[in-house]
């Protein structure tokens, strides 16, 4: 009888541990059976709302029986096992394990979800796919059950150090809104899967697979498919527009000195929500807000958060990723729109910034400064540089001149980051993005 003692395994998830004790009581662990289904049918996945795996957990009690090493057929196909259980000896376990990510993001895909943040992608931020997800998706396992027996070479009488059995897995699933920032789905799922050759810490396999295919079955879960669907809110008079010229009324530049104007400016200036940042917008019109395409990324709905406290629902329809600018669609609520200036500005010229520099509370902040050169950018396209300040969180936000008139968009600056900005700032000439994003404007002139 070959006794193998005291069994430790160190996978290279580096986040479980398993415990194997001999020649102990052995408490019987039944791995029950579970059917996979079949995932709901999603014909497009744009229709839904784009999903992110956060994170995996693990709970479950320190020294809880989670399996037993079983011979299989008494030991008679080369497979051997003490009669032991597997403990587990880890407590509780909380991590962003990239096998997890990998499996949730491939089994997800498959199902045709819209799934964001491939893990493949060492260079994510860096490519044109900056999507950010409605919703996290974080899992817990709560079960843990195993039968599995380590292969002996029937010659030798040696270890091959593989194993093969059977698993399953239960999974407490969370669905976390990042626009409303609480949890506003829960479900259970579970998953088993078998081994029929042995591998490689094949513990680790089987309960890899176990995960997978619960994954598979929140993916066949229609209330969690219902609420990624239902994520599409009610915004009234909302048209998709693509290349065609959309044309917006004008409004009266104004002629008075910005201070005689300035508290009705200020709210028409927004803070923009996307759950896992923020940055500013204004109104063009009573329903359009213009702001930087690094603000919305290619997310489609964002919460925006008005001067007065209020928050209110807006679709982007328009965006132009290389001027860094976009166009966000709300619904009419007395809204007043900012005057474009078409004429361009001069150097020496003052202007004025307002935004929401560095944290949420300080939306509405003024600050002033001047015309300070003109630049031509990386991309070939002209710039703004005025020393007035600005910092995070004013991206998207407007630039006025001395009349309390749009003239253009903050979009960067130079400077130590997040410390202090060094009058080395650049916004996006107005007209410039109205341009790029195939805005023009109706004839006659509206009253402010």
């Amino acid at each position: 009888m070959i006794n193998f003692g005291v069994r430790i395994f160190f996978p290279v998830t580096a986040i479980f541990l398993f415990l194997a004790l001999a020649g102990c009581q052995n408490i019987p662990v039944k791995v029950p059976e579970v059917k996979t289904q079949d995932p709901v049918e999603i014909k497009d996945p744009s229709e839904i709302a784009p999903i992110k795996f956060d994170r995996v957990g693990i709970k479950v009690k320190r020294g809880t029986p989670i399996g037993s090493y079983d011979p299989e057929f008494f030991g008679l196909t080369g497979c051997f096992g003490t009669g032991g259980n597997i403990f587990w000896n880890q407590g509780r376990v909380l991590a962003r394990d990239i096998e997890f990510a990998d499996l949730f993001y491939e089994e997800m895909k498959n199902a045709n979800f819209n799934v964001v943040g491939n893990p493949d992608k060492m260079f994510a931020g860096a490519s044109d796919d900056r999507r950010k997800p409605s919703y996290l998706i974080g899992g817990q396992i709560e079960e843990i059950k195993l039968n599995v027996c380590d292969e002996i070479d029937f010659w030798t009488g040696w270890r091959r150090n593989t194993q093969k059995g059977k698993g399953a897995v239960k999974v407490l699933w969370q669905v976390y809104s990042v626009i409303n920032r609480e949890v506003v789905y829960e479900t259970k799922t579970q998953g088993a899967a078998t081994l029929e050759r042995g591998a490689a810490d094949g513990e680790m396999v089987i309960l890899h697979n176990a995960f997978a295919n619960a994954v598979i079955n929140l993916a066949a879960d229609q209330g969690f498919v219902d609420v990624l669907s239902a994520d599409a809110p009610s915004i009234l008079d909302i048209r998709k527009v693509d290349d065609v010229e959309l044309l917006i009324k004008p409004y009266p530049p104004r002629t008075r000195p910005i201070t005689d104007t300035i508290d009705q400016t200020r709210m028409s200036v927004v803070t923009i929500e996307t759950g896992l940042s923020f940055g500013s917008g204004f109104f063009i019109t009573p329903t359009l807000i213009m702001t930087n395409f690094h603000v919305v990324g290619n997310g489609q709905f964002m919460r925006i958060k008005l001067l007065t406290g209020r928050r209110i629902l807006g679709e982007v329809i328009r965006r132009h990723p290389k001027r860094d600018v976009a166009i966000i669609q709300v619904e009419k609520s007395g809204n007043v729109p900012i005057p474009i200036r078409a004429t361009p500005l001069k150097v020496t010229e003052e202007v004025y910034a307002i935004g929401s520099p560095r944290q949420k509370k300080m939306a509405g902040t003024v600050t002033r400064g001047i015309v300070s050169k003109f630049r031509t950018n990386r991309s070939g396209m002209e710039d703004i540089q005025a020393d007035v300040d600005i910092q995070g969180g004013n991206s998207g936000g407007p630039l006025l001149d001395a009349k309390g008139n749009l003239v253009g968009i903050s979009y960067a600056g130079i400077g130590p980051p997040g410390k202090f900005s060094s009058g080395l700032n650049f916004f996006i000439p107005i007209m410039d993005a109205l341009d790029k994003l195939r805005l023009g404007f109706k004839t006659g002139v509206e009253d402010s």
